[in-house]
């Protein structure tokens, strides 16, 4: 209990304490100390093979219920202040619903907090990697115009989130899931509208009414469980195997799929990439975006075997396929890491609603290795961003030259998601064979293996989009001194190099696989990529009606831009199948 506690309650008390430090260097030390106790306590909880419980106090639940009406009428006034008729008709339609449903919600039943095995997994991610980036947004606010005080909220807000990070894994009432699950609403809207200014507002504002569409389904789900089967409870509903408990789960499933920014509601997390760089690898690695493959996890024992499980899985995989896609069209850096985002999560989930053991270990092998290499890339982009200008891949042209450190840590981390024998390369190729021996059971799977091949070499591709236009430097660029990385920045990024070298190593002993080790020789030709692209420095070609003129060739940059109408034939057929989803779970 006690080292729950921890992990829930320190974040905040550190983040008051970080209101009253007087310069970075106490705000390093905080962050660290907080970064220490949290990775020690989460290590810890992992080690203990226990499920704990807990029953919440009434006096809690009742303060519960008031933050939450509060943060509803919250949202409602930023729809009525800003004008954003979304957000208003969406908060009133919540505040309705919750109205309602805490007015027959049934007294007692079980613990309200269950930390098990699942819990536990998302401790070390939440704490592990989410602590790095607190640790490295102090050097970042240096750097950002802004007032100190406005500085010390950002960071105390990033670690306001990991607690409800830690407090939402281990939720198992459903009201309790959905107040946290606006409350990480919250923290994304106002981290997102940092910078106060009309982008980053109307940014914020599109996140915050895709995100609570996400928390109407689960408050649909939450009234069909409670009018249906008597509890608000997860492990409750889940051992029903009769009735409209498929419809409850169907409609909890589909807020996993908003909050994982499926198509079609990418435009939240990709329009989030306005805020603060640390925002974007908070909430693409250990926050947020998160939430979906955990709750398509815990949802698994009654998604298993079913047709709205079997939807769910064809829906991730074509997110698979389609999100990798557009990341082609894409050339600010960021927005290509958002994308390929998009695209793993939808992989994830795959994964997770196909339910079987090995399926479930797969996607959180997954989950693990994206948070660690995704915080690794986001965290270099915010170096680019920071010491370079340099947003979009076009400016970024050779800047191996200008800033090398930071290349090898965006290359390495391309490597970490591509190639063995890192988690997220040993993850995709066990889950083909997985999914392959699934096959005579369940033919459909055969779109999902399709995609995860297809997906796969898509991103591959696009990895390597990027990686040639760091390496390829133009040759009538004269040469320059690089830039070496500051402190700040280096440690955290360090510390993240070591955790997926660390977590690949311990993959390989979990496997006990000679052919595991090697197929991580292919790594070496990686090491010669570099000598490879400085060789294509100033490669030209002629045509024949040039006059034999020579004419700059650009190897590096390949752009596939679809048409406006595969664009919504895409979000159209995403849209069906989102509906189709709680159709499928009614009529099961």
């Amino acid at each position: 209990m006690s080292m729950v506690l921890t992990l829930v309650l320190l974040p905040i008390i550190a983040s008051l304490f970080l209101q009253l430090a007087p310069n970075s260097r106490v705000q390093y030390v905080i962050s660290a100390a907080v970064l220490i106790v949290l990775s020690f306590t989460a290590f810890s909880l992992n080690v203990s093979a226990d499920i704990l419980t807990f029953h919440l106090p009434r006096s809690l639940n009742v303060f519960i219920i008031a933050a939450d009406v509060a943060l509803l009428l919250f949202f409602l006034y930023q729809g009525k202040k800003f004008n954003n008729t979304k957000v208003i008709f969406l908060a009133a339609v919540q505040l309705l619903l919750y109205g309602y449903i805490e007015s027959i919600v049934p007294e007692g039943g079980t613990a309200e907090i269950v930390v098990d095995s699942l819990s536990k997994f998302m401790f070390l991610i939440i704490n592990g990697v989410g602590g790095i980036i607190v640790l490295y947004s102090v050097r970042y606010m240096e750097d950002e115009p802004a007032s100190p005080v406005r500085k010390r909220f950002f960071i105390g807000a990033l670690l306001v989130f990991l607690s409800v990070m830690n407090l939402i894994v281990c939720a198992n009432s459903i009201l309790l899931f959905f107040f946290l699950f606006e409350m990480t609403t919250l923290a994304s809207y106002v981290l997102i509208a940092f910078r106060n200014d009309e982008v980053s507002r109307a940014n914020a504002l599109k996140a915050l009414w895709m995100n609570q569409i996400g928390g109407v389904v689960i408050l649909l789900g939450a009234w069909v469980a409670v009018s249906e089967f008597d509890t608000v409870m997860f492990d409750t509903l889940l051992q029903r195997s009769s009735g409209l408990v498929l419809l409850a789960v169907a409609f909890l499933a589909m807020a996993a799929l908003v909050k994982g920014a499926s198509i079609p509601f990418e435009g939240w997390l990709l329009g989030a990439m306005i805020a603060p760089t640390p925002v974007s690898a908070m909430l693409h690695s250990a926050t947020m975006v998160k939430i979906a493959p955990y709750l398509i996890l815990k949802l698994a024992p009654a998604l298993a075997s079913t047709m709205v499980g079997g939807i769910i899985s064809i829906i991730g995989a074509l997110v698979f396929i389609a999100a990798s896609y557009l990341a082609l069209s894409r050339s600010v850096f960021k927005e290509i890491l958002g994308y390929s985002t998009v695209a793993l999560l939808g992989l994830m989930m795959a994964l997770a609603a196909i339910g079987t053991e090995e399926s479930m270990n797969l996607a959180m092998v997954l989950i693990l290795f994206h948070a660690l290499s995704k915080a690794l890339l986001f965290l270099s982009a915010g170096v680019l961003e920071k010491q370079h200008h340099a947003k979009n891949i076009e400016e970024m042209k050779g800047m191996v030259v200008h800033s090398p450190q930071t290349v090898g840590f965006i290359l390495f981390g391309f490597m970490s998601l591509t190639l063995p024998p890192f988690g997220l390369f040993m993850g995709k190729l066990f889950a083909i064979t997985s999914v392959a021996s699934l096959l005579k059971e369940h033919p459909s799977y055969i779109i999902v293996l399709l995609s995860l091949i297809i997906g796969s070499a898509v991103l591959v591709l696009l990895y390597f989009k990027v990686a040639s236009a760091l390496l390829s430097a133009p040759s009538d660029i004269a040469p320059s001194e690089s830039i070496p990385i500051p402190a700040g920045y280096n440690i955290p990024l360090v510390l993240l190099v070591l955790s997926i070298i660390i977590g690949a190593v311990g993959y390989i002993m979990i496997q006990q696989n000679i052919f595991v080790v090697l197929l991580a020789l292919p790594i070496l030709f990686v090491f010669a990529l570099p000598s490879i692209f400085r060789q294509m420095d100033g490669y030209d070609r002629s045509q024949p009606y040039h006059c034999g003129e020579k004419e700059m060739f650009d190897s590096a940059l390949v752009y596939y831009e679809p048409s406006e109408r595969i664009r919504q034939a895409l979000y159209w057929g995403f849209g069906v199948l989102f509906v189709g989803v709680a159709v499928v779970g009614a009529l099961s």
